[in-house]
């Protein structure tokens, strides 16, 4: 506990997984012709998912900022699981993700408002014929919200740095080339998505 209402955590966990699901690469020819595979979710074997967490919410109360409000949250994962070339980390699971906001309240006013940020670290995934390696940029989201008696209006933004999601891609012809590392075609891809904007009201009778 920090003060009368704050609250830091640390949370432990360790998963057995068995049966793991996952997109798989089935190595027959798909019907767009050469370097397309038919791809299905298939079960690839039993691993182990495990990590640490750290939670942090309070209140300014400490220097007299009652109504200000600051939380924060990192998470270390790790995971293996045994495929055909090895030991690996489950598909797409990145290291680690953090979070870190500060909510205002004006209680006279009635308005609330926020600011959230938020990152993770990369993420591998590995089937056959192809690995791909994936980085995020980060993430912005603010909100506003006023009430009255009965209505309430909350006005979000969010993705307000323009997120990207990079993507580097290597392929192979046969599941010897990709052990001998004998590359078929290598392909960069970013995707970028501009700020959203929401408006949402709740009248309550």
């Amino acid at each position: 506990m920090l003060g009368s209402e704050g609250v830091f955590g640390v949370n432990l966990f360790y998963r057995d997984v068995e049966d793991l699901i996952e997109l798989t690469n089935t190595g027959e020819p798909g019907s767009e012709g050469d370097g397309f595979f038919v791809y299905k979710v298939d079960n690839v074997g039993d691993g182990w998912v495990s990590g640490i967490e750290f939670d942090l919410s309070t209140p300014l109360t400490v220097i007299g900022m009652d109504n200000t409000g600051i939380f924060a949250n990192y998470s270390l994962m790790d995971s293996k699981i045994d495929d055909a070339f090895g030991e690996r980390r489950f598909n797409d699971q990145s290291k680690w993700v953090y979070n870190v906001g500060v909510i205002q309240d004006m209680p006279e006013q009635k308005i609330t408002f926020g600011v959230t940020y938020r990152e993770q670290g990369d993420a591998f995934g590995r089937i056959l014929g192809e690995e791909v390696q994936t980085s995020y940029s980060a993430d912005l989201e603010v909100f506003v919200e006023k009430r009255w008696q009965s209505l309430t209006l909350r006005f979000v933004g969010s993705n307000l740095l323009d997120g990207s999601k990079d993507e580097i891609f290597n392929k192979f012809d046969t599941i010897e080339d990709q052990r001998d590392r004998d590359f078929d075609e290598y392909e960069l891809e970013t995707e970028e998505a501009g700020p959203i904007f929401r408006l949402t009201a709740r009248y309550a009778f």
